[in-house]
């Protein structure tokens, strides 16, 4: 995997990253659709830059990025400072970059200022805006994992904490029901499959969160000071300490859940 920095957070660049010129295979063909993929690249990274800096900035540690086959992960361990309105300003971030890339990046080319550019340049800037603000505004449905599907629990979570994965899961699949059926008859039957996709591994992460939820209120509810007594003689060997159902009091730190770009 393809390791370095920018502004200090790691990036890694996992061999399935190069599924995104398959993407681009559909349109483009020869060296185009290498420029594809590098304008894929500089796209999805910056989406990521955008939670990873904003993230950072409110405490969040151990800040890293990864770019593999179906986008990008931004993650990262909650600090004291990570309210859930901080945490829907992290998930909104990604996508706010890459519209306000795209965006500048249309506006400019409609005054002409990009006229007369070679052809590689032109395929270039053309893959930046669509994957920026096409795919940039996209995942600001609210679908689970996506970045819009956690704003809403990031949203709930400020009224009900405990409940937050069970609404982003009921606006996730009346978003389904609304965006398949138009993406299936204007032709985006890829489009379908991957909505289908995410929206089953968010159902996987609701598990997680569920069982979270449920443990910490397992060991709130226990009797502060609530030991096992050993009644065994002294001599009498001691079988190994089984591992703890519940996590301990203190909730540990943890990584945001996963954050698809584009």
């Amino acid at each position: 995997m393809l390791s370095f920095r920018i502004f200090g957070i790691p990036v890694g660049v996992h061999l399935t990253f190069l599924f995104v010129a398959l993407l681009g295979a559909s349109a483009y063909r020869g060296i185009d659709i290498a420029i594809w993929t590098a304008a894929a690249f500089v796209s999805i990274l910056a989406h990521e830059l955008g939670h990873a800096l904003i993230a950072r900035s409110f405490g969040g540690q151990g800040v890293t990025i990864t770019l593999y086959g179906m986008g990008g992960l931004t993650s990262y361990r909650h600090g004291r400072e990570m309210t859930h309105g901080r945490s829907f300003v992290v998930s909104a971030a990604g996508s706010a970059v890459g519209i306000v890339l795209g965006g500048t990046l249309y506006l400019l080319a409609q005054s002409g200022t990009f006229d007369g550019v070679s052809h590689e340049i032109a395929v270039f800037l053309d893959s930046i805006i669509y994957t920026s603000l096409i795919w940039g505004v996209l995942n600001w449905i609210p679908i689970v994992p996506l970045d819009g599907g956690h704003m809403v629990e990031h949203l709930a979570a400020m009224i009900n904490e405990d409940r937050a994965p069970l609404i982003g899961q009921v606006v996730t699949w009346i978003a389904v029901a609304i965006v398949v059926p138009l993406a299936w008859v204007n032709g985006y039957q890829f489009g379908v499959f991957i909505i289908i996709f995410f929206a089953f591994a968010g159902l996987r992460e609701y598990r997680d969160q569920t069982r979270a939820i449920e443990a910490r209120k397992r060991e709130t509810q226990r009797p502060a000071g609530q030991r096992t007594i050993d009644v065994r003689t002294p001599d009498e060997p001691r079988p190994a300490t089984p591992a703890s159902p519940t996590p301990p009091v203190a909730r540990p730190e943890r990584r945001d859940p996963p954050e698809f770009p584009i």
